[in-house]
């Protein structure tokens, strides 16, 4: 299985380095671009995540999730991003392409009645700049002609996390029995889950800012860098409430599950430094020649105020154990908001305020139809995942209006456990496609319209725990 694998996700990781740096003005404030911590399954059903506890899939951003891990589960996944910028003289198009998430899960007391505890560690992308402005104005004196500026924003932030989830089962059942359509009912017991994750923030942004006299030849460019390190620890906490009804009719089960689930980050307080290199340079291309040093502030440590994140959602999903003849489903909403007003650092926060966004996602696996002479585990089960949100973001117009983001995905699940030759411990595993296609700041100037795709690849053995006896 490994050698089919392999090959897709090189092909995937080699065509996101074929973008360009993708440009968006609006990431020069605060921390940048955040990107989402949600993986591939989650990202095909509006990033849901408060309640989406599956066994199959990690959910990083709660974590009470790890204690529903099925077996050893290995996620990576690798996303890209083309960026429209619409304003009332020009359209502008780029694109970009990076790691979305490497991340690892594995289910501890696994054979436990009633206690389930699982871990998860990983590498997944927190925020960037991504942006190159040019702005000119025209002086009053006509042999320097016309003043440029131009504002350049690279780097990015990274998170290495740690977590742990745990799930208590309580005992009591309540049996119905003599129904009507000859089927019995189990009420399950209620399940209670608790997580963290505790992650270190990690990486480096830089600023620089270049202002010129294009009309005047051989003249001086003078250049501003600001470099902001960031290295710190951070954490987040995950709950989860579900209830089980398993209806019985002879061999079969059908499984009706609630779940409801929220999340919560705290404003934390991480360590920084910045660092300021003012200089005259001659600027020819991408060379640069530095001909006298104005001003310079090496390593100059501070805090960085983090905004607190809230989220909490619900999820209601159907299964059975008679996949030929049921269709099985998911369907859940969220509510997530964090306090960007309250973010600090050494970074512009003029233009940033509190954000929220209203998810709403479904994930639909039809039944399966076996076809003449095929044996029933050979036929793939595709998933079919799609979703809408509605929101605003965290930045504000000149107004002080918050800009709005609203937008759809789409999503696909491709199972990788099928075949004769593979083992029975990977029938789990899939390939997850998505989709999302937005627009934010519609309400203002520039409308930033965006399309992220990715592929993500769940690998998921149940054999790593088995113990095996010899005859």
């Amino acid at each position: 299985m490994l050698r089919r694998i392999l090959p897709l996700l090189l092909l995937s990781i080699s065509s996101t380095l074929l973008f360009s740096q993708v440009n968006s003005p609006y990431s020069r404030y605060g921390l940048g671009n955040v990107f989402p911590t949600t993986f591939g399954a989650a990202n095909g059903m509006g990033s849901l995540s408060a309640a989406f506890l599956t066994p199959i899939n990690i959910n990083y951003q709660n974590p009470a999730s790890y204690a529903d891990l099925l077996g050893a589960t290995f996620d990576v996944g690798v996303a890209g991003n083309v960026l429209t910028l619409n304003t009332d003289l020009e359209t502008f198009t780029s694109g970009n392409g990076n790691l979305s998430n490497l991340a690892f899960g594995f289910p501890l007391l696994k054979n436990a009645r009633r206690h389930k505890l699982g871990f998860s560690f990983g590498l997944i992308p927190y925020s960037a700049f991504q942006y190159d402005i040019i702005e000119e104005q025209l002086t009053d004196d006509a042999d320097l002609g016309v003043k440029r500026y131009n504002y350049v924003g690279d780097g990015e932030l990274y998170q290495l996390y740690g977590g742990l989830g745990y799930k208590f089962q309580t005992d009591t059942t309540m049996l119905l029995r003599n129904r009507s359509d000859g089927t019995d009912t189990v009420i399950a017991a209620h399940l209670f889950s608790i997580g963290g994750n505790s992650a270190i923030l990690f990486g480096s942004l830089f600023n620089i800012t270049y202002a010129s006299f294009p009309d005047v030849v051989n003249s001086q460019t003078t250049k501003l860098t600001r470099e902001n390190e960031v290295n710190g620890g951070i954490y987040n906490t995950g709950i989860a409430y579900q209830r089980n009804y398993i209806r019985k009719n002879g061999t079969n089960r059908d499984y009706l599950t609630w779940k409801f689930g929220g999340a919560f980050t705290p404003e934390l307080g991480v360590r920084g430094q910045q660092s300021i290199l003012w200089t005259n340079i001659l600027k020819n291309g991408n060379y640069e020649f530095v001909t006298d040093t104005i001003y310079t502030a090496p390593d100059t440590s501070g805090n960085i105020n983090l905004p607190m994140t809230l989220q909490g959602g619900v999820t209601f999903s159907f299964f059975s154990t008679d996949i030929k003849n049921k269709n099985q489903f998911t369907v859940g909403a969220q509510y997530s908001m964090t306090q960007w007003s309250q973010y600090q650092g050494f970074q512009d926060a003029g233009q940033l305020g509190d954000s929220w966004r209203v998810s709403v996602g479904a994930e639909f696996i039809p039944k399966v139809r076996k076809s003449t002479g095929q044996k029933e585990n050979d036929k793939p089960q595709f998933t079919y995942r799609a979703g809408f949100y509605t929101g605003a973001s965290n930045l504000l117009s000149e107004t002080g209006e918050s800009l709005n983001d609203v937008g759809f995905t789409a999503g696909l699940a491709v199972p990788l456990g099928r075949g004769e030759n593979v083992q029975r411990t990977f029938v789990n595993s899939r390939m997850n496609l998505y989709l999302n296609v937005g627009q934010r700041g519609a309400n203002a100037g520039i409308a930033e319209t965006y399309y992220n795709f990715g592929i993500s690849f769940s690998i998921v053995d149940t054999g790593w725990f088995i113990k095996y006896r010899l005859n």
